[in-house]
């Protein structure tokens, strides 16, 4: 049995590298076409199974192996690079981020140091989430795979060591068909789980694994046309990943294998006319050796312009960033990387330094975390500020991705024996739901809120949702039963539909649409409009026989840039000064935002919102918009205090300032308060919706 697969530097691996971190950062810069540079990952993911895996089974079947051995060696490749990265962006963030953003970055930054950021990501995943291009630590993620993977991974081959070669590839083998399986399904159904979390991760690491076990038991030589073919096809699959998907792209399922494959065609091709003539060539080579560093710092660099920027920064700024991020990456190879990798000492003395050197960065990210992010930087309005912003993005009644089930928690359905009022909609509407519940208990209503984020309150359709392969199901099932608790309860006089109705019109819906439950096919934006129009209808009157009143709320308006970030860079000298430099052409005038600076995809949505409702009695329409714009513009704050805590949704401040310039939103309640307070509320088992479709209708 061969055992020197890695003995000999393989210089096209850096070549394949090279292609990696500059799909990486190319994507990362909004440059299109390169609209799928995230493959880079997976490609580093093969690589490193390939060569640290195969490291790993060479050093168990010589019985050299050590685990000692391995981490201290694996702590001198990521530990130094990695943590002077930390320090500089936490120093960046003392002059750029706001005490939330700075309490925020301390936590992912543990996480990047202990290997875990994935989960957090994960975890941390909501509908009101922060947007990842805000997250300086975003890139850290994949590290946190690679870690978790070389934890499990030495004691599984360390478990089958006695075990011939084909047997250990037979394991292998099963294990990345496994894991791939569980990626497909999640893809569909835990999008996020399935794109962070090592369990649909793993068959990358392993595929690269597999090869390089099969390539120290077995003799893969091929002919030179062959050969010459293989490495032309894998670079190819590469390339081909790298522009044919998008963000909406289910990922990393059956998808993932174009990548994948390409990687190890070209690990397996060595000595081939692409891995000779082009890998290894210098250029390659040269990006290739920095590219942990670039990885390391083109993002940071990026996610600070993207905070400072009140805009979307232009492709060719991130693009700048990206290669300025150049400099400091080829300094930390040279004065970081190389010293620290060539550094001696036992292996025991190694893991205690790092050891005790995670421990006292840990300890110091955790007094920012404790200590709010430092607040006492800025002024104390900025506090203020952020903790109206806090509030209006925690939502307990919001249901997430993945749940279709509405809430029936004494929280979202109150009880108090009176008549109610009920809330159905998505997160534009869960973001009026405070407001409104106040109101309605002004007036002498309890208050039901069924919402769930991106599912528009209608029967008979639902919102397709590409990104989201699983969703349509789940938000017709959701508005199934929540329309059928409302129609069957007495006690529900009122029902307000409210969303985000022109969302699969918006310029960044990718595909989604408006679609027949039992279709899933996209027809284009004719058959979504008129399937839109249709179920307006069709809702409108299933409820109006069910003798509900029902109160359509049109959308507000949306922006260019963050209202809600803003207004937490105005308590900001240095952001204020690199906003500008920037953007020097963005001005609003005071609290109103000019035309240019709108993104209105909504007049002809509600348009077809009034027409639809027009000819159906005890329906009422009023629009959100016109409660906020002018000719001139459209507000999206008073003073300091913001109306929106991000682009789309509306803080309490907001959502207060337009209800109540809303005549007769909510009726008066009748005199048969005490009948029908004797009546059952909300079912906690609602009954199907065909069933209360008939009850109100016949």
């Amino acid at each position: 049995m061969s055992l020197n697969l890695h003995a000999n530097y393989r210089r096209d691996i850096d070549g394949l590298r090279a292609i990696a971190v500059t799909a990486v950062v190319l994507f990362h810069a909004n440059l299109y076409p390169v609209q799928s540079g995230f493959v880079g990952v997976d490609i580093f993911f093969v690589i490193s199974g390939f060569l640290i895996g195969g490291i790993v089974y060479r050093d168990v079947s010589l019985g050299t192996f050590s685990f000692l051995g391995f981490y201290a060696r694996r702590a001198r490749r990521i530990l130094p690079a990695l943590m002077v990265t930390v320090t500089c962006v936490m120093l960046l963030g003392l002059l750029l981020s706001s005490p939330t953003e700075l309490r925020q970055n301390s936590l992912g930054a543990i996480s990047a140091l202990l290997g875990w950021s994935n989960v957090l990501l994960w975890k941390q995943i909501s509908y009101f989430s922060p947007d990842a291009h805000l997250n300086p630590f975003l890139m850290t993620w994949s590290l946190g795979v690679e870690e978790q993977f070389y934890l499990f991974f030495p004691v599984l081959i360390l478990a089958f060591r006695q075990l011939r070669g084909i047997y250990v590839l037979c394991m292998l083998g099963a294990l990345c068909i496994g894991s791939l399986c569980i990626a497909q399904i999640g893809v569909g159904r835990w999008p996020a789980a399935a794109f962070y979390l090592l369990p649909t991760r793993a068959w990358e690491l392993g595929m690269g694994t597999f090869l390089a076990v099969a390539k120290s038991n077995y003799t893969l030589s091929f002919p030179r046309p062959v050969n010459h073919f293989i490495g032309w096809m894998g670079l190819f699959l590469i390339g081909l990943s790298i522009f044919v998907f998008d963000e909406h792209t289910p990922f990393p399922g059956i998808a993932a294998l174009l990548p994948v494959g390409g990687t190890l065609a070209l690990l397996l091709s060595d000595g081939s006319f692409v891995n000779r003539a082009i890998l290894s060539t210098r250029p390659f080579i040269w990006i290739g050796r920095i590219s942990y560093s670039w990885y390391l710092w083109h993002w940071p660099l990026m996610a600070f312009i993207w905070v400072c920027s009140p805009q979307p920064p232009a492709p060719l700024l991130l693009l700048g960033a990206g290669i300025v991020s150049l400099f400091p990456a080829v300094l930390s190879w040279r004065y970081i990387e190389q010293p620290f990798r060539r550094g001696g000492g036992a292996d025991g003395g190694v893991v205690l330094r790092y050891g005790g050197a995670l421990a006292l960065g840990v300890g110091m990210l955790a007094t920012v975390y404790v200590a709010d992010g430092l607040p006492r930087r800025f002024d104390r309005s900025l506090m203020l500020t952020e903790l109206v912003l806090a509030e209006g993005r925690g939502e307990a009644c919001l249901a997430n991705y993945g749940v279709s089930e509405p809430n029936v928690s004494p929280r979202c359905v109150h009880d108090a024996g009176r008549p109610r009022i009920a809330l159905l909609g998505d997160s534009h509407a869960s973001a009026l739901a405070a407001s409104l519940s106040h109101l309605a208990d002004q007036a002498g209503f309890d208050f039901v809120q069924f919402t769930k984020s991106s599912c528009p309150p209608l029967l008979g359709t639902t919102r397709l949702m590409p990104s989201h392969p699983g969703h349509a199901a789940q938000c017709a099932l959701y508005n199934d039963r929540a329309f059928a608790a409302v129609m069957r309860d007495p006690r529900v006089q009122t029902v307000v539909l409210a969303g985000y109705w022109a969302a699969p019109f918006a310029a960044d819906a990718g595909g989604d649409a408006y679609i027949d439950p039992r279709d899933r096919m996209n027809h284009g934006v004719a058959a979504s409009l008129a399937r839109l129009d249709v179920a307006v209808r069709t809702t409108t009157q299933v409820l109006a026989r069910a003798h509900k009143h029902v109160i359509i709320l049109g959308d507000v308006p949306q922006f260019r840039f963050d209202p809600a970030r803003e207004a937490v860079t105005a308590f900001m000298p240095v952001r204020q000064h690199v906003e500008h430099m920037l953007d020097p052409s963005f001005l609003t005038a005071g609290d109103i935002a000019p035309v240019p600076l709108l993104s209105v995809p909504g007049q002809p949505i509600a348009d077809t919102m009034r027409q639809a409702v027009a000819d159906t009695t005890d329906v009422t329409y009023f629009s959100l918009a016109d409660g906020l714009c002018s000719p001139a513009g459209c507000k999206f704050r008073t003073g300091n205090d913001p109306f929106y805590v991000d682009q789309q949704h509306l803080s309490r401040g907001g959502a207060d300032f337009l209800l109540a310039r809303i005549d007769g939103l909510l009726p008066v309640t009748g005199d048969n308060v005490a009948r029908i307070a004797t009546q059952p509320p909300i079912p906690t088992a609602p009954m199907p919706l065909s069933a209360a479709t008939q009850v109100a209708i016949h």
